[in-house]
């Protein structure tokens, strides 16, 4: 019996969480709805450099953490890297981790 298309995107869903299998590219699902322009660049990028836009978004979101790590020192590093979050002071440039 032929499968309907909400079937075929469950099994799709299904063997790309997270955890399932070590050969496989694990992949996470992000649904956010973002500004117009914000979608047409993310098009633009892609068309430009020849890469789907889940590419490109992963590549920019890879240099931006690069920019991040490059301008930390080791324990505020490890801080990024752990997800903690970092407390604002009200003096400009002062974060404390």
């Amino acid at each position: 019996m032929a499968h309907t298309n909400a079937q075929r995107q469950s099994a799709f869903r299904q063997r790309h969480l997270k955890g399932i299998d070590e050969d496989i590219e694990m992949l996470e699902r992000i649904n956010a709805l973002v500004h117009f322009a914000a979608k047409r660049n993310l098009e633009r990028l892609a068309c430009h450099h020849g890469m789907t836009q889940r590419a490109v978004l992963e590549w920019v979101l890879d240099e931006a953490v690069g920019r991040v790590l490059n301008t930390l020192d080791g324990p505020a590093q490890d801080a990024f890297l752990d997800l903690e979050p970092v407390l604002r002071s009200n003096e400009e440039g002062e974060a404390k981790h």
